[in-house]
């Protein structure tokens, strides 16, 4: 049974939700692009931040395992 500390701290997806979020944004961008729905350069411009943030995710998440070591 899980406790509600798990829960509040995100359970199985803690630290993951960043890459999901972004994960899904990148599929949906690609899934509009092969519909017709926006051109190349739109995806482009949604995927591009969305890489960016994840990036950002991993570098922060580095520092901070670094500075408790």
């Amino acid at each position: 049974m899980t406790d509600i500390s798990s829960i509040a701290a995100g359970g199985f997806l803690a630290g993951k939700k960043t890459y999901i979020a972004a994960v899904t944004g990148i599929v949906g961008a690609v899934g509009a692009y092969l519909a017709g729905e926006m051109t190349l350069i739109e995806a482009f411009q949604v995927i591009w931040p969305l890489i960016t943030v994840a990036f950002l995710r991993k570098g922060v998440a580095d520092g901070s395992q670094a500075e408790s070591q």
